[in-house]
């Protein structure tokens, strides 16, 4: 009987034993899985880190840089209930943008919303005198002190910002470090500090219209230089405790400096 091609080729063939064969398997998927935890420890070992630091001396730093600051812009959104800057709850507050010259000068344009109304006015504040632009004729006119949004107060040393960081601040704890290019902040990695605040401070710095119960507040802070860039602060609405306002204020231009003076009022 004649041998087939096919024969010949299997007799001929190397055999591999079964048990060789599985642990040859076994050391290829060991080898993968080695290979998988080193690339893990090296993507995690290239991560971006800060230098270690506590929280409250973050803080205590963060509060400092701001009492040191010549002045700084900034920027102030809200969302929630309004917040009304007049007695007759007729104008609430949106936004303001300005700048901070120390110890107690802003200017700011803000916007307001009324009824049937959303429009702009400016402001200028020197200590504890604010004036404004009259929302119907545009003109310069001084405000009642219980009136408006006075910004200077804002960043005031005894009841602003930094008396709040140093005095007012409990349960302070470091959260994850965080990049704020995606909610047009810094593209830089920050330090974020969680905590709550006593609102009594914040009552008398926002012209009462944050407080005065406590609130929670978020802190985003450069790491090298320990400016605040951003404030968030959460508080439940009075009516709706399960819902709540929130307050951001963004810090930029440290010590780029303007010239704030009082307006001319005919």
């Amino acid at each position: 009987m004649g041998t087939t091609l096919d024969a010949v080729l299997r007799w001929n063939s190397p055999k591999i034993p079964r048990k060789l064969a599985d642990y040859e398997v076994s050391i290829l998927r060991c080898g993968q899985t080695v290979i998988l935890l080193g690339l893990l420890l090296l993507a995690t070992a290239c991560q971006p880190s800060l230098p270690e630091i506590s929280a409250e001396e973050l803080v205590q730093r963060t509060a400092e840089r701001m009492r040191n600051s010549g002045g700084f812009q900034f920027t102030i959104e809200r969302d929630g209930a309004p917040a009304f800057l007049d007695p007759g709850e007729t104008l609430s507050f949106r936004r303001a943008a300005g700048a901070f010259v120390a110890p107690d000068r802003a200017l700011a344009t803000v916007r307001v919303i009324g009824p049937g109304i959303i429009t702009d006015v400016d402001v200028i504040s020197v200590a504890e005198i604010q004036w404004q632009t009259n929302v119907v004729t545009g003109d310069w006119e001084e405000l009642p002190p219980n009136w408006g949004f006075n910004p200077a107060v804002l960043f005031d040393d005894d009841i602003g910002i930094q008396a709040v960081l140093l005095a007012d601040l409990s349960q302070v704890a470091l959260a994850e470090p965080e990049n704020l290019a995606e909610s047009e902040g810094p593209d830089e990695l920050l330090y974020s500090v969680t905590a709550v605040a006593s609102g009594e401070n914040i009552y008398q710095m926002s012209g009462f219209l944050i407080g005065p119960e406590q609130v929670d507040i978020q802190l985003w802070i450069r790491p090298e230089t320990f400016e605040l860039v951003r404030i968030v602060v959460r508080e439940p609405e009075p009516d709706h405790e399960e819902q709540e306002s929130i307050w951001q204020v963004d810090i930029s231009n440290y010590d780029e400096l303007i010239d704030i003076q009082p307006p001319e009022i005919e």
